[in-house]
């Protein structure tokens, strides 16, 4: 099972962009692999910059999703499983 949360995060990126490691609601998270990556175009009519997410395992044993916006340079985790 899958929440969405869509709430800012703070990302540590590294060649490529990749993220490598991330902060959210008070814990430090460490990217273990990515398990897959891929562009959305957004919402073009409503002025919406491509966004590109990585699904991503970490060392501490979770899996998420992490959302770039390159129009305002900002992360978002987008979705945590259970």
């Amino acid at each position: 099972m899958a929440r969405i949360m869509n709430k800012p995060a703070e990302v540590a990126t590294g060649p490529g962009g990749r993220p490598v490691a991330f902060k959210w609601s008070g814990g430090r998270y460490r990217v273990r692999e990515v398990l897959d990556y891929w562009l959305e175009a957004g919402r073009w009519w409503e002025r919406e910059s491509e966004k590109a997410t990585w699904r991503v395992a970490t060392v501490e044993g979770g899996v998420f999703e992490l959302t770039f916006e390159p129009g305002g340079r900002r992360w978002f985790l987008y979705k945590a499983y259970d």
